[in-house]
């Protein structure tokens, strides 16, 4: 497998590599220019389910209605000075007026409340009052006309903002969609800060590994090509599919990361064949029969575990899915074109200005040997005690807590972060938190009647259900509140037992951000089973035919397992246990967002087969030249500790540059990804890896006849 186009590669790279080279960055200046104002085409997020019943609820309702049943942007008004809204005075009243008229203008808005217009203000729970009955405060509650109101929500909070300014009032945006909106700026603020911190630290680990100003550049260089093509196929997707502006995050961190794994790999075999046989075409073509295959087949593990995501009916899962999948191919080609043509085409050159301290990270690590033969001495005991000390760390995951987008996850900082805590502590929670109910179906006004009074009865409703107002014949809708946040328990144990109501005939339908996280667990459980098996068979067959073996698949998953476990229990005592947190500067939610939940276990799956694959191709390619399987393991980890550990510690600081982020569940996946590949480098790498190869000796190799048979034929091997 992949012999030809090696083949073809090295000879093209050797023998044309200026005319590869100028046709690589014209594909980049094509790329840019189709690519380069992708973010105006991708969409906000998208954690929920469009298939759930709480979004068909949503959509029945705006078909009908014309707009949503609860708020999804408020406009909170108080006076400019003082602590008293004076709404007996004309100006005040007009000014209102106003403003309601200005908000009803935005795009997306259905329908304003304007509480002035109403015979009783106070009644509708629109005017936050002092015990004596002065008015200290009004919402201008505003409808949207569209159900996606993590989207098209920011549409509309951005023209009312630019709609609604007054010089007589203070006003302020609050609610889901103003909230959001703030989030997906700050996203974008966040890209461009995690690139400043990141690309100057990763500056300078390049050059101490690289160990020369021209070589420090190839990663680089690969990483941007990977992402120039990546904005160019979000594009391309984007005009099919709605696709989530979170894609542009992953592809940029992915994409620097794999390409200095990759051009570091690639670098660090080429020096070890130019040591052998100088700067000639030998030492290129080894270097691309070797590491070359290795990275190919690297990249492929990784688009197949990250395509995987696909399967999930989310926005921002199956986007970055599509991008992961684009950026591991992309960062495999990209390395195995550009690296060895800038090496071809340089020559001795790539290493100069160079740094002469400390070998360099292609040389075979005495440390890393003699950690591998102390392990494998001792391999029961340093399984046992490396497999106890990853479990205890993903104890605290039996008793998580999960989180999901919401008003309250608004950063501080942020204009609608104040808002909220003002409304929060002044207005009734069905401001910015209504749960809504639709009947469908043909039902009588007893049973309507019957409904709201069973509804009233469940725990944690606070106050009296209004009374169900029939659009149609066969819809009729109401909104009531809940005594708490909107993903706390008990608010969510009252959605369930709502839902669980029978009403006649007729259906009932719950939307509301409560029963929009509760979908969105659902979904996810329903979902999570097909990318898990499928990443789980592309594991097993991608490394049978990389290994020939069947044990060793199966140790891999294991391993990533337990990686990832760890990595999730560790979110869980710094995120919901509050050990570090304050560090992190995170200021809450205290529990771990559950859509990154499932992001982490796809990307750590697949930088975890990453390692696997490169450590494994040259203990298999050790095994292969003659050694026996304990030397060939302890060789292999030598020859590749230095290159896995400087690549996880250079992905880290990437990933780890996104933690700056404000955004709860971006600097929650910012730092799942820096752990997962600092502990898979390192922990797995350095102790399980050897100590397990160890205790199964030669069966680490074993296969059926007709797998090993299978294998000679498709296998992966040197050409």
């Amino acid at each position: 497998m992949f012999d030809g186009i090696l083949r073809r590669t090295s000879s093209l790279t050797w023998r044309h590599p200026r005319a590869l080279l100028a046709a690589i960055l014209l594909f980049a200046a094509v790329a840019g220019f189709f690519g380069h104002d992708v973010e105006r085409h991708l969409s906000a997020a998208g954690f929920a389910d469009p298939a759930s019943p709480s979004e068909k609820a949503s959509r029945v309702l705006a078909d009908e209605l014309g707009h949503s049943a609860e708020p999804g942007l408020v406009v909170l008004v108080r006076p400019a000075d003082g602590d008293v809204l004076d709404v007996a005075d004309p100006a005040i009243r007009a000014e209102v007026g106003r403003l309601a008229g200005q908000v009803a203008k935005g795009e997306y808005i259905g329908r304003v409340d304007n509480p002035l217009t109403a015979p009783d203000p106070a009644a509708t729970g629109l005017v936050s009052t002092t015990p004596d009955g002065k008015v200290t405060s009004l919402v201008l509650a505003a409808y949207l006309t569209d159900p996606d109101v993590e989207d098209k929500g920011g549409v509309a909070d951005e023209s009312v903002r630019k709609l609604v300014k007054s010089d007589l009032v203070d006003v302020g945006f609050g609610g889901y969609a103003p909230s959001f909106n703030e989030v997906n700026d700050q996203t974008r603020e966040d890209l461009t800060k995690a690139e400043l911190i990141a690309f100057p630290i990763l500056g300078i680990l390049l050059l101490l590994v690289f160990r020369s100003l021209i070589a420090m550049f190839i990663p680089l260089v690969v990483g941007g090509l990977s992402i120039i093509g990546t904005l160019l196929a979000l594009r391309i997707m984007s005009s099919f599919v709605d696709t989530s502006l979170f894609a542009l995050n992953i592809a940029t961190a992915l994409s620097l990361g794999l390409a200095v794994d990759y051009a570091l790999l690639i670098v660090s075999r080429h020096r070890e064949e130019v040591a052998k046989h100088g700067y000639t075409e030998t030492a290129l073509r080894n270097t691309i029969s070797s590491a070359g295959r290795t990275v190919l087949f690297s990249g492929l593990t990784v688009a197949g575990a990250m395509t995987a995501l696909v399967l999930m009916p989310q926005r921002f899962l199956y986007s970055i899915g599509v991008a992961g999948g684009v950026v591991g191919i992309l960062s495999a080609v990209m390395a195995v074109l550009v690296v060895p043509a800038v090496l071809a085409w340089l020559g001795p050159n790539v290493n100069k200005f160079s740094i002469r301290t400390g070998p360099a990270v292609s040389d075979a690590s005495t440390g890393w040997l003699r950690l591998a033969r102390g392990v494998m001495r001792r391999p029961v005991l340093v399984a046992v005690a490396t497999t106890v000390a990853l479990l205890t760390l993903a104890w605290p995951l039996a008793d998580t807590h999960l989180t999901g987008p919401s008003s309250q996850a608004v950063p501080p900082g942020a204009q609608a972060y104040g808002v909220t805590q003002y409304l929060n502590a002044n207005y009734p929670r069905a401001v910015m938190e209504g749960v809504s109910l639709t009947v469908t179906g043909e039902v009588s006004d007893a049973e309507l009647e019957r409904l709201t009074r069973e509804v009233g009865a469940v725990a944690h409703v606070d106050g009296a259900v209004p009374p169900f107002q029939r659009v149609s014949d066969d819809l009729a809708v109401t909104t009531l509140a809940l005594d708490g946040p909107a993903l706390s328990e008990t608010s969510q144990d009252a959605v369930r037992e709502i839902k669980d109501l029978s009403v006649g005939s007729g259906e009932l339908l719950v939307s509301g951000n409560t029963a929009r996280f509760i979908d969105q667990k659902v979904s996810l459980a329903q979902n999570a089973p097909m990318v898990v098996g499928l990443i789980v068979l592309l594991t097993l067959v991608l490394l049978f035919l990389l290994t020939g073996s069947v044990l060793l698949p199966l140790k891999t998953l294991v391993m990533n397992a337990l990686t990832l476990s760890a990595v999730l229990g560790i979110l869980v005592i710094v995120f919901e246990k509050k050990v570090g947190a304050s560090l992190l500067d995170y200021p809450g939610p205290y529990a771990v967002e559950v859509t990154s939940m499932v992001f982490l276990f796809v990307v750590t799956f697949a930088l975890a087969t990453d390692y696997a694959v490169l450590v494994m191709a040259r203990i298999k390619e050790l095994r292969d030249g003659g050694m026996t399987n304990e030397e060939a393991v302890a060789q292999g980890v030598a020859r590749t500790g230095r290159i896995i550990s400087a690549a996880a510690l250079m992905i880290a600081v990437v990933f780890a540059a996104f933690a700056v982020s404000p955004v709860f569940f971006m600097k929650q996946i910012a730092v799942g990804m820096a752990l997962a590949v600092i502990i898979d480098a390192t922990v797995v790498r350095a102790l399980l890896v050897p100590s397990l190869m160890r205790l199964l000796g030669e069966a680490n190799w074993w296969a059926p006849k007709p797998l090993r048979r299978f294998h000679e034929r498709f296998g992966i091997r040197e050409g």
